[in-house]
């Protein structure tokens, strides 16, 4: 079951990812890099962009985003009041979205699209699709990735000011600059782990055991349980049979506040972002479930939540803390531009069908159609592909591309054994290498509404070129992995 394996290995990067964050282990990081080099504007774009590359290979590059945001803000914050900030603030954002796409491209488990991707391509059963493991995809990603990562340093560097340069140094940080030797290892153990667990499962390929899964699976279902206990169950502090219980009880309690949080924090958004004149209905709203959750909680442990927002010290990560930080703006962005792309797509459909049949995916249809036709000329095909891919993400997101795409895929004559699951896997990893628009992926948007006054002429100057130089290495890339096939 490789697909359970992917989607655990998604899981317990996140939790990974959130440990370290809780740790501050990125701020550590990115602080000393700062003590150990030049602190120029070409240093600092630099850091940023292998900081975001580096971490997004293992952990959802959302994730990375959302935990670099307030650091590039802070580096930002270096440069003083400088006379072109919009172009200072496309530079960070291009480092940023540079280095979490391309990291997402890296790995497995560097975008939920990829684990989304594979899970259908197992569920398909697309011939070859048992082979790719977060081992396989990290032994062919980093490498074809990290060759985009320098172009897109280069490119990040060449369209620098060489008057841009901080005014504002910062000091020294004497215990912040030691290199957080603990969570690393502990991060690399991790990896290391789940490395040798993905490679058993492709190199020896064990027969089932229990329900249909091997002993790979069962080891990758004890892994997750363990995280699980460790992140949000085991006490911090005193290891009392009371504390494991005020840990239970706190998870169980937020997860079923989830979607009045969601309602909450939507309502805000709204209200704040967009000027939706609400009454304040987030505040109603969050008061009457502050009043629930003491309402159970007083009772079992004699103690009052002060706030939504309360810390858990009692375990490693608090599930509260969790869900309020999650970037409520950036994914109400997208929700808006995916109901309008709804809209624009149902444009012409026929409701006597069950199929969606507007005139704009009547359009991509055939186009997809016309692209997969040149399927006796791997490398027109390929090159066809990653370009429309790249540029069509641009406007209407990688996930909506996916799905669109997807079908015609797998309704394709394949004229050798793995093409379908090639041309899946190249139009997955392109989806990823939409560098221009705001909205093209997830971490695009978060990234953009993260940053304030972004130069959109930069952006999108940057974001040109490098899809340009993206799609080609990706289809030089795939043409190589099909020659080895």
């Amino acid at each position: 079951m490789s697909w359970l394996q992917n989607i655990i290995v998604l899981i317990i990067g996140f939790l990974l990812s959130q440990i370290l964050i809780a740790a501050r282990t990125h701020v550590r990081l990115i602080t000393y890099f700062l003590d150990h080099s030049r602190t120029t504007t070409g240093g600092l774009l630099t850091a940023t962009l292998f900081l975001s590359y580096s971490l997004s290979i293992f952990f959802s590059n959302t994730v990375v985003v959302l935990a670099l945001l307030p650091v590039v803000r802070k580096l930002m914050a270096i440069f003083g009041n400088v006379k072109n900030h919009k172009t200072l603030a496309a530079l960070f954002y291009c480092a940023l979205i540079f280095g979490a796409n391309t990291g997402g491209m890296a790995s497995l488990t560097g975008s939920p699209l990829n684990v989304a991707a594979v899970s259908f391509a197992n569920f398909q059963a697309l011939p070859g699709a048992e082979h790719v493991t977060f081992f396989s995809w990290l032994m062919v990603g980093v490498p074809a990735s990290f060759m985009l990562i320098l172009a897109g340093r280069w490119l990040i560097l060449a369209h620098t000011p060489s008057d841009l340069e901080p005014s504002v140094l910062p000091t020294p940080h004497r215990m912040g600059s030691l290199l957080p030797k603990k969570p690393l290892i502990f991060f690399f153990s991790n990896i290391t782990f789940t490395f040798l667990l993905s490679a058993a499962q492709f190199l020896f390929k064990p027969d089932p055991l229990v329900a249909g899964m091997n002993i790979v699976d069962l080891s990758f279902l004890g892994y997750l349980g363990t995280i699980l206990f460790f992140a949000f169950i085991f006490p911090r502090k005193a290891r009392t049979p009371r504390n494991v219980l005020k840990n239970l009880t706190f998870l169980f309690l937020f997860l079923m506040a989830f979607p009045l949080i969601f309602v909450s924090k939507t309502l805000e958004q709204l209200e704040k972002r967009l000027g939706v004149p609400l009454g304040n209905a987030y505040t109603t709203l969050d008061n009457f479930l502050l009043r629930t959750l003491n309402f159970f909680w007083k009772p079992l442990f004699g103690e009052n939540f002060k706030s939504l927002s309360i810390h858990n010290f009692n375990s490693v990560l608090s599930i509260n803390r969790i869900m309020l930080e999650i970037p409520w703006f950036g994914i109400l962005l997208m929700s808006i531009t995916a109901v309008l792309l709804l809209l624009i797509i149902s444009v012409g459909d026929n409701p006597a069908t069950q199929d969606i049949d507007g005139w704009l995916f009547t359009v991509l249809k055939k186009f997809i159609t016309w692209a997969t036709s040149f399927s006796n000329s791997p490398a027109i095909l390929y090159a066809l592909t990653a370009v429309s891919t790249i540029f069509v993400t641009e406007i209407f997101n990688n996930t909506t591309v996916l799905l669109v795409v997807t079908p015609a895929i797998v309704a394709m004559q394949p004229l050798f054994q793995s093409e379908q699951l090639l041309l899946l896997l190249l139009v997955t990893v392109a989806a990823s290498g939409a560098f221009m628009s705001p909205v093209a992926t997830p971490v695009n948007a978060l990234a953009f509404g993260g940053l304030e006054k972004v130069s959109i002429k930069t952006l999108l100057r940057l974001g040109f070129f490098m899809n340009l130089i993206a799609a080609f290495l990706i289809t030089t890339n795939f043409l190589i992995l099909l020659y080895f096939l």
